[in-house]
């Protein structure tokens, strides 16, 4: 595979294509699973309880607990508005939101494009391949024409071995990258609408106990 690696650049595109899904998949797994790591049900928990107490403070504390990860950053954002009113506590959240999405994304759309990609290298190389391969039976030197043979055969199946190679982990990890992406805007989406029913409903009551006190 080395020396057919060496002599066919369709085989040199799936290696690049290969080298590309990799560096992309460790950028994703490190953003994604680590940076981005949080336990988001004990997360929302503590941060209801503390507005349930409308104890803001508190509440800021539990949302810098991971200044870098997006749900805290969209729980922070909301928090210190929290008393601008619903209308740009709500928005506030939403820029925030909006910000974060294209750390959230990175380059995983690329994954799937690249997994396609690998597939098409492959068919591609394959028929290349088998081309060269049957070009080498018109020469009439039998040593030559079984060299030839040879040769094509093994450019068909290498470039369909590593298109292979790049399809699936680039449409795996793709597929793995884009569910967690879309769980994480989901984690942002619940806590923001946590942090907007709770303040909207003490503002709500504030409101109520200075009218009964009148």
């Amino acid at each position: 595979m080395i020396d057919a690696i060496k002599e066919h650049p369709i085989i040199l595109l799936a290696v690049f294509s290969l080298v590309v899904v990799v560096m992309i998949s460790i950028e994703r797994f490190f953003t994604l699973f680590i940076a981005f790591r949080l336990r988001v049900g004990p997360f929302k928990k503590a941060l209801e309880a503390a507005l349930v107490e409308m104890d803001l403070n508190k509440a800021l504390r539990i949302a810098s607990i991971s200044p870098a990860h997006p749900v805290c950053k969209v729980a922070r954002a909301g928090l210190v508005r929290a008393n601008a009113g619903d209308r740009d506590l709500v928005r506030a959240m939403e820029v925030a939101q909006l910000e974060e999405m294209p750390r959230l994304q990175g380059l995983t759309a690329f994954l799937g494009m690249l997994g396609n990609l690998g597939t098409l290298i492959g068919l591609i190389g394959t028929v290349f391949g088998m081309i060269e391969a049957f070009a080498g039976l018109g020469v009439s030197d039998s040593g030559a024409k079984q060299e030839i043979l040879a040769r094509g055969i093994s450019v068909a199946m290498n470039a369909t071995a590593m298109g292979l190679i790049v399809a699936i982990p680039g449409s795996f990890f793709a597929t793995l990258y884009g569910h967690r992406q879309e769980r994480l805007i989901d984690q942002m989406e619940e806590v923001s609408l946590t942090v907007a029913s709770h303040i909207s409903q003490a503002t709500r009551e504030a409101k109520q106990r200075a009218q009964l006190g009148r």
